[in-house]
C-alpha cells in the first residue's frame, strides 16, 4: 500500500473517529430525550437531505471526474474560480425554485430541506474536490465541522432550552450547513491564493460538468434510493413508531461510516493510479475481511439497546439485517464502484444500478407481502445487496475469485445473523469475533499473516 494512500486513510480515519464520538452521543440522546413523533420528523428531514445531491444535476460529479487524480496545486486558479462560481449561481436559482414549491405545498420539513440545498451542494463540491485531489486532511475537517456544530446545537435544544419541537432542530441544522459552506469558501480562496477572485457564470462550464457527471450523479443518487428505499416503504406503509424504530436501526448502521468512509474515500484516488492487478485483488481481499469485521459494531449497539434504549429494542433484528447487507455493500462501494469511476465505466455502473433498484423495489414488495412487519424491508435490503454484488463481478473478470473467496461473504453473513438473532450482545459478539478470525485465516492466509506481521512490527516499535 502506497504511503499517500496510508496517509489518506489515516487523515480520514481520525476525522471519522472524532465524528464517532459526537455522533454516538447525538444518536443516543435524541431518541432517548425526544418524543417518537419529533424524532421521526428529524429522521424524515435527514432522509430528504440524503437526496440533496440530486439538485446539482451532475455538476459536482463532473468536477470530481475532471480533477480526479490531480494535485490541487496543479489546477489553474482561473479554471477553478469559473467552475465554482458557475455552480454557486446555479444552486442559488435551484434553491429559490425549490423553496417556492415547498412554501406553496405548505410542507415545513420540505422548506427546511429546500434551504439546505445550496449550502449542502457547495460543501459537497469542496469535499469532492479535496477527495479527488488527495487533500484528505481538508476533507476530514469538513466532516468534523458539520458533526461537531450540529452536536452542540442539538445539545443546546435538549438540555439548555429543553424543547421537543423538531423544527428547532431542523433550523439549527440549516444554519450549520450555511456556516460550514461559508468557511469552505474562505478556505478555498486561501488554497488557490490570489488567483481566486471575482465571480462569473459560464453556461459552457455548467453544461460540460453536468454532461460529464450526470450519469455518476444519478448512479450515486440511485444508490441512495436503493439504500433508503426500505425507509420510504416503512414511512408509507407503517406507523410513526415503526418508522422511528427503523430509522434508529439505520442510524446505528451509519456508525460504520467511521471506519468505512476512509476506505471508500481514499481508494478512488488509489485506483486512479494503481495498475497492478494482483495488488488490486489483494486490496479487495483486505476490504472483504474488513467488511466482515466492522459489522460486529452491531453487538455493542444492541447492548446499549438492552440497557439504555429499551423503547427501541424492537429495532434490533432490523439492525442486524441491515448490518449484514453491509458485508456486501462495503465491498461494492469501496472496490467496484471506485473501479467503475476510476476506469470511466460510469455508463455500465449506471445500468447495473438501475437494474438493482428495480430488483430492490420488487424484493421490498414481495417480502412485505409475505410478512407485514418492518423486518421484511430489511430482508429486502439484504437480498438487494447480494444481487448487486453478483452483478458487479462480470465487469471485472480479471479480478479472479477462488472458491474460498467466493464463499467468504456468505459464510460471514450467515454467522453474523445467527450470532445476532440467537445470542444476546456479549456472547454473540465473542462468538462472531472468534468465527471471523478462523474463517479469515482459512480464506485469506497470506493477507492475514501479512497483516499480523505489520501489527507486530508496529507494537514492537511502540514499546521501544
Amino acid at each position: 500500500m502506497s504511503t499517500s494512500l496510508k496517509k489518506g486513510l489515516m487523515y480520514v480515519l481520525i476525522a471519522n473517529f472524532i465524528n464517532l464520538g459526537f455522533n454516538l452521543i447525538t444518536n443516543f440522546v435524541l431518541p432517548k430525550e425526544l418524543s417518537v413523533e419529533s424524532y421521526a420528523t428529524i429522521k424524515t428531514f435527514q432522509l430528504y437531505v440524503s437526496y440533496a445531491g440530486l439538485f446539482h444535476f451532475g455538476f459536482v460529479d463532473g468536477m470530481y471526474l475532471k480533477y480526479g487524480g490531480k494535485n490541487v496545486q496543479d489546477i489553474r486558479g482561473e479554471d477553478l474560480r469559473t467552475n465554482l462560481s458557475t455552480l454557486r449561481f446555479f444552486e442559488i436559482a435551484v434553491t429559490i425554485i425549490c423553496a417556492f414549491v415547498a412554501v406553496v405545498l405548505k410542507q415545513e420539513v420540505l422548506v427546511f430541506f429546500a434551504l439546505s440545498i445550496l449550502p449542502l451542494n457547495l460543501a459537497n463540491y469542496f469535499k469532492q474536490l479535496y477527495q479527488a485531489t488527495g487533500e484528505f486532511s481538508l476533507y476530514g475537517k469538513i466532516m468534523n465541522a458539520n458533526t461537531i456544530l450540529i452536536f452542540f446545537a442539538n445539545m443546546m435544544w435538549v438540555y439548555l432550552i429543553k424543547t421537543d419541537n423538531a423544527q428547532c432542530f431542523l433550523f439549527s441544522n440549516v444554519i450549520v450547513y450555511f456556516i460550514v459552506w461559508i468557511a469552505l469558501e474562505l478556505n478555498c480562496k486561501k488554497l488557490v491564493a490570489g488567483e481566486h477572485r471575482g465571480t462569473s457564470f459560464s453556461l459552457n462550464e455548467l453544461l460540460n460538468n453536468i454532461k460529464g457527471g450526470i450519469l455518476l450523479t444519478v448512479g450515486n443518487l440511485s444508490s441512495v434510493v436503493l439504500t433508503s428505499m426500505d425507509r420510504w416503504f416503512v414511512k408509507a406503509l407503517m406507523t410513526t413508531l415503526a418508522f422511528a424504530q427503523y430509522s434508529f436501526a439505520v442510524s446505528m448502521e451509519n456508525f460504520m461510516n467511521v471506519a468505512v468512509t476512509p476506505v471508500t474515500t481514499t481508494l478512488y484516488n488509489y485506483f486512479c493510479k494503481a495498475t497492478d492487478k494482483s495488488q488490486i485483488r489483494k486490496t479487495r481481499n483486505y476490504v472483504m475481511v474488513f467488511a466482515a469485521a466492522i459489522v460486529s459494531c452491531a453487538f455493542p449497539a444492541r447492548f446499549i439497546l438492552e440497557i439504555y434504549l429499551t423503547k427501541y429494542i424492537d429495532s434490533a433484528k432490523v439492525m442486524f439485517l441491515l448490518f449484514a447487507a453491509q458485508i456486501f455493500y462495503i465491498v461494492i462501494k469501496s472496490v467496484y464502484v471506485n473501479l467503475y469511476k476510476a476506469q470511466k465505466k460510469q455508463n455500465i455502473y449506471f445500468i447495473k444500478l438501475m437494474m438493482i433498484i428495480v430488483v430492490g423495489f420488487i424484493f421490498n414488495i414481495v417480502c412485505y407481502g409475505i410478512y407485514k412487519v418492518k423486518e421484511s424491508f430489511a430482508v429486502g435490503t439484504l437480498l438487494s445487496a447480494i444481487c448487486w454484488y453478483f452483478l458487479c463481478l462480470p465487469d471485472f473478470k480479471w479480478m479472479e475469485y477462488n472458491t474460498k473467496e467466493k464463499l467468504y461473504p456468505f459464510i460471514q453473513t450467515c454467522a453474523f445473523l445467527v450470532c445476532g438473532f440467537c445470542f444476546s450482545a456479549v456472547p454473540g459478539f465473542l462468538i462472531y469475533i472468534f468465527e471471523i478470525a478462523v474463517v479469515s485465516y482459512v480464506s485469506f492466509p497470506r493477507e492475514v499473516r501479512e497483516f499480523s506481521t505489520k501489527v507486530k512490527i508496529r507494537i514492537s516499535g511502540l514499546k521501544r
